[in-house]
């Protein structure tokens, strides 16, 4: 079957007459469909000019455009199947499939003009996929666009491609390809995991899944095949389509999500109802078969039966399975797995931190020399103390050798200064065991040179003197020993400098993980604020739409407000007395009251407010208490939250006052001048211009020119002179804010 032809023209190919018309015309559909660049191919006709007759049809071409590389064998298969579908996904090249799983196939491509690889989540959304698995995937896509974390997998694009000649429509979410692959091939590769390495990766997912509660969102299949492992040691969450927001109810909740294994209990009774605990229970699972190779609870073929332990039974301890690990990661891990969702650790900061001592160790107690945590396993001595000895006599450097690999040093050797200075010389050593006296370079001044060459800062000198007079240590040393003395004391000493750096070491590392512990919290604490902010948005726009409603008015006017006085308070800022006034937090809490300024209105007959005549004295009067209903709404308000709702000091000036003139004359306080609150003043403003020019039951719109002469020459002591000259100076700005919020 030929694959289908191109919809697009594509360009000519220098040399490509020359190929016989089966292959020329399938060139031409491989460079119209994007799966070939036009210089290419050029370049490969160029290249075999003499052999292009051969390519008597499109099966050869494509045999020898797949040994060029310019073709991968997937590909191939692809198109002798009859369909180039789906191998050009927007502005990528689909290269090679990565894997399947419930929700889609993920690929490796590439993009067609920059070259950058990256994996790519296609779906099918023809009628036989499931309603539930298309709404996840997308859920996954504008997920995975709110975050943005190291250790969460980053989104780089998504789209769709429409259906084609029998051939499905597909929606694709395009990713950061992970080079190391996951974890779970990782471990099935390399072997269970160690106490340090197996904290360090679940301290960084942790981390990630803090980010993704910040936002809140329930991953909701946490294992280790949704933890990638870059080449660097880095941990990608990945795979976020199971996730739901907190308040979400898109899960059928008789759907079964996630992996049994890692499943919390709870998530097996209502998997629409899980919360961030479930995700903390994953991580400890997780931390469980990395360093087990088995889940907490024993497996079980038949599903039926391993829901049933999982819904009766408790977990097993670490400890039965590992014996090794310390007794207080065994505990953390048990407070992870707690059945009751309730008692497990409150957050995946709180694991991020209870887990950071393993991290940094291992074991959480402080290793010593000759019992190093990392020796058994560590191939070629890697991980193994590394020690320089510096000294001249062989027979001597053999001796101290022999001592120090018997702790479970890895040993080298210099014979004078200038070897010594070369070995350090980008290379980590734990301690130098230097003999001041060598010939040639002054010990004094080479262990001051191999200080300064040492790059790792808790690296140790221990100098071998004719006397062990701490006062008389040269620079750069940390400690001595004195001539003569036996393997025991120079074992002992060795040991102890050891021990005093890997202890330093554990507490830089802890240092380094309080830090972003801290970084963490911090932005946990900016995320939740952010979230407040936004409730407090909310219910400030509410309650200004409830009077909005009622009094008639067009749905911009409350967004043309923020905007007008906003504009007119920066350019009054510009010149005295305004200059300094404005600050971006003056700027923010108007901005986020203004809406609010007619809120009392809620309070007013619909008489009144909507009579398209003139308003009677009395009626005039009545209205004009809008202003002191508003703020007895808002003193009710401060009263109840006004420890939270800062921001209701400013609303209530800008609601009582926004009436008031600037000549005394105004309601409902008669203030005067500047005793009129720097934000009513403002919206005093912003709110006559806007009430010009629109058109009301009673009244025509007026022009922007004729809005302005009223301000300006027409309404002689109502506003603020400062603010009046600052409008004339803004007014086309003004205008500009009319027109694009004009309803």
């Amino acid at each position: 079957m030929k694959p289908t032809p191109s919809p697009q023209t594509p360009p000519s190919i220098a040399g490509r007459d020359r190929l016989p018309a089966p292959a020329r015309a399938f060139l031409d559909q491989l460079v119209g469909w994007g799966l070939l660049d036009p210089e290419e191919g050029e370049a490969f006709l160029a290249d075999r000019a003499d052999r292009l007759r051969e390519y008597l049809n499109q099966d050869l071409l494509m045999q020898a455009l797949s040994r060029a590389g310019l073709l991968t064998p997937f590909q191939v298969d692809r198109l002798r199947g009859g369909s180039s579908h789906g191998l050009i996904l927007g502005g990528y090249r689909v290269r090679e499939e990565l894997g399947k799983g419930g929700m889609g196939t993920v690929y490796l491509a590439e993009h067609r003009l920059m070259k950058r690889r990256v994996a790519i989540k296609v779906v099918p959304v023809d009628e036989e996929c499931p309603a539930g698995i298309k709404l996840r995937f997308f859920s996954e896509m504008r997920l995975l666009a709110e975050l943005s974390h190291p250790n969460v997998v980053f989104a780089l694009d998504a789209g769709e491609v429409p259906a084609e000649r029998g051939r499905s429509p597909l929606v694709y979410l395009v990713m950061e390809l992970v080079d190391g692959g996951d974890l779970e091939q990782y471990t099935m590769k390399h072997g269970l995991l160690g106490v340090n390495e197996a904290c360090s990766i679940i301290r960084q997912a942790a981390a990630g899944l803090q980010a993704a509660h910040d936002r809140h969102l329930v991953h909701r299949d946490l294992k280790p095949s949704n933890l990638l492992l870059t080449s660097s040691r880095q941990v990608k969450l990945v795979d976020f389509g199971l996730a739901r927001q907190f308040s979400s109810r898109l899960t059928d909740p008789r759907a079964l999500l996630g992996s049994v294994e890692f499943m919390p209990p709870e998530q097996s009774h209502d998997p629409s109802a899980v919360g961030k605990e479930a995700d903390i229970y994953g991580l400890g699972a997780t931390l469980f078969w990395l360093l087990t190779g088995e889940g907490p609870y024993p497996f079980h073929e038949h599903i039926g039966q391993a829901l049933r332990v999982l819904q009766q039974q408790e977990p097993r301890r670490l400890r039965e399975l590992r014996p090794d690990v310390p007794p207080a990661l065994d505990d953390l891990v048990a407070r992870m797995l707690q059945r009751n969702p309730s008692h497990r650790p409150a957050s995946a900061l709180a694991v991020v931190n209870a887990i950071a001592p393993f991290a940094a160790s291992g074991s959480g107690q402080l290793p010593v020399v000759g019992r190093h945590p990392t020796r058994e396993a560590a191939p070629s001595g890697e991980g193994l103390p590394r020690v320089l000895i510096v000294e001249d006599d062989l027979r001597v450097r053999l001796l101290h050798r022999a001592i120090l690999e018997q702790l479970g040093c890895e040993c080298h050797e210099a014979r004078d200064g200038a070897t010594a200075l070369a070995a350090t010389s980008g290379h980590r050593f734990d301690l130098v065991l230097l003999d001041l006296a060598l010939p040639g370079l002054d010990g004094n001044e080479l262990c001051r040179l191999l200080r300064e060459r040492l790059n790792d800062p808790h690296s140790k000198i221990l100098v071998v003197a004719e006397t062990g007079d701490q006062d008389s240590l040269p620079g750069g040393a940390d400690d001595c020993i004195a001539r003569p003395f036996d393997h025991k004391q120079l074992a002992a000493k060795v040991r102890q400098v050891l021990e005093l750096k890997l202890a330093q070491d554990s507490v830089g590392a802890l240092t380094d993980q309080v830090s972003q512990a801290n970084e963490q919290m911090e932005q946990s604490l900016r995320a939740r604020k952010a979230d407040l902010r936004e409730a407090h948005n909310a219910l400030l726009f509410a309650m200004a739409k409830i009077a909005e409603s009622r009094d008639g008015e067009t749905p911009g006017h409350l967004r043309r407000m923020q905007c007008y006085t906003r504009t007119l308070a920066l350019e009054a800022n510009k010149t005295a007395p305004w200059q300094g006034l404005v600050d971006d937090r003056f700027l923010e809490q108007i901005e986020r009251c203004v809406p609010l300024h007619d809120i009392g209105k809620i309070g007013l007959p619909d008489e009144i407010l909507l009579k398209p005549a003139t308003l009677s004295p009395a009626e005039r009067t009545l209205v004009e208490t809008h202003p002191l209903i508003g703020d007895r709404i808002l003193e009710a308000l401060s009263k109840e939250y006004g420890t939270s709702l800062d921001f209701l000091g400013t609303a209530r000036v800008i609601v009582r006052h926004h009436h008031e003139r600037y000549d005394g004359k105004g309601y409902p306080d008669r203030l005067m001048g500047d005793a009129i609150p720097p934000a009513a003043r403002l919206v005093a403003v912003a709110d006559v211009y806007d009430a010009l020019r629109r058109m009301r039951m009673y009244k025509p719109a007026m022009s922007h020119r004729s809005a302005i002469h009223v301000l300006t020459e027409r309404s002689h002591g109502q506003f603020d002179p400062h603010l009046v000259r600052a409008l004339l100076r803004c007014q086309a700005e003004f205008e500009q804010i009319y027109r694009d919020l004009e309803e």
